[in-house]
């Protein structure tokens, strides 16, 4: 049967220090402003899509704080800006994808915005395609198993390494689900009781059809409960504690390869899809007023505050010396060029060049 039930945690904050929470709160922040400032940039005319994470904060940076970034293998979608920022990438990398400036890590500027990839992080391309990350997931974390046999060694020198404890998470909206892929994946999973941790970050939309619509009674992790073996939680990801205190024992599961484990996050998305979508004409005010008060950035303030962690003017000072260094990162990643147009086919086909030669040097070129 499915592993469904969490003992509430009785320490405070989870056992998580003062500055801990900080950090967190941080992050999270800084996610937002720099959604806040690609739109801007959008507006402008000075980047050529946006699409945000805004309202799944809490749960992506909670998740973050118990993978270890360079072991564990991430593949994520467009929405995961915040558990990127949280694995290591920095907001002048994002703002050189945001541009499309040929230093960009995700893919030397030839990718969209927002579809992330760090090869020393190890985090996977993100295709647009949603859905689409959940079989490579799971060839992965199979592929470790198989890295793990002792007539593998002589491999490990040709790979990317591996690490005997190795987790693989996969994170998809609540619209993916009722892909093939997702299903494919968790069935394949499961049977092998591979260490996958699948995060649905249910924002209640798929696009513009709502989760009930969807969903087959409005809740996946309902629909997956049949499955043996599998760790199964819901948590409030505008909460930051409780999904800490969720990802800590779901993370750990996969970790000791019990098996696979879904995370259903309950998270908001107080922007639109993308810019490219009015969710105005198709959401009922009410509704997005109701949201607005599960927001995890301003519900992470107030818990600060009211716990004394942080005073209101503490907040503000750090706010400030945040919001600069987004800005900062923004203007300095306008300064760098875009890929020249005799390199179009680059990085596309083979090139019969010296492997030693620098076309190959990964630090350089990180979509290899």
């Amino acid at each position: 049967m499915p592993v469904t039930e969490l003992a509430p945690g009785t320490e405070r904050w989870h056992g998580l220090a003062p500055e801990a929470l900080v950090a967190a709160f941080k992050t999270m922040y800084v996610s937002r402003r720099i959604d806040d400032k690609e739109i801007q940039l959008k507006r402008q005319n000075r980047i050529f899509f946006q699409i945000s994470g805004a309202g799944h904060e809490a749960a992506q940076v909670a998740l973050a704080a118990h993978l270890v970034p360079g072991k564990d293998w991430f593949f994520g979608y467009y929405r995961d800006r915040a558990i990127c920022l949280a694995l290591g990438m920095t907001p002048y990398e994002m703002f050189l994808d945001a541009v499309g400036a040929v230093d960009a890590p995700s893919s030397a500027g030839r990718q969209m915005p927002s579809h992330w990839s760090h090869p020393k992080l190890r985090i996977f391309t993100t295709s647009s395609p949603t859905g689409s990350e959940c079989l490579p997931g799971v060839g992965a974390a199979e592929a470790g198993r198989f890295l793990a046999r002792p007539e593998s060694r002589s491999f490990l020198d040709t790979t990317s390494g591996f690490a005997s404890d190795e987790v693989t998470v996969v994170t998809i909206g609540d619209g993916s689900t009722s892909e093939g892929e997702f299903w494919e994946a968790l069935n394949y999973a499961t049977t092998q009781k591979l260490p996958v941790l699948f995060v649905v970050e249910d924002n209640g939309y798929a696009i513009s059809v709502p989760v009930e619509v969807n969903t087959p009674g409005g809740s996946i992790s309902k629909l997956v409960r049949g499955y043996p073996g599998l760790f199964i939680t819901e948590t409030d990801g505008c909460d930051y504690l409780g999904s800490y205190d969720a990802f800590k024992y779901a993370v750990a599961y996969c970790r000791d390869r019990r098996g696979p484990a879904l995370v259903h996050a309950h998270v908001t998305r107080p922007y639109s899809h993308s810019l490219s979508d009015d969710e105005k004409l198709y959401r009922p005010e009410a509704e997005r007023r109701e949201e607005a008060e599960r927001d995890p950035i301003a519900r992470m303030e107030r818990f600060l505050v009211a716990e004394g962690v942080l005073t209101a003017e503490k907040v503000t000072t750090l706010k400030a010396e945040w919001d600069a260094e987004v800005n900062a990162a923004s203007d300095a990643a306008a300064l760098k060029p875009q890929p020249a147009a005799e390199d179009v086919l680059r990085h596309i086909y083979s090139e019969e060049v010296d492997p030693t030669s620098a076309l190959f040097d990964t630090e350089d070129h990180p979509s290899f």
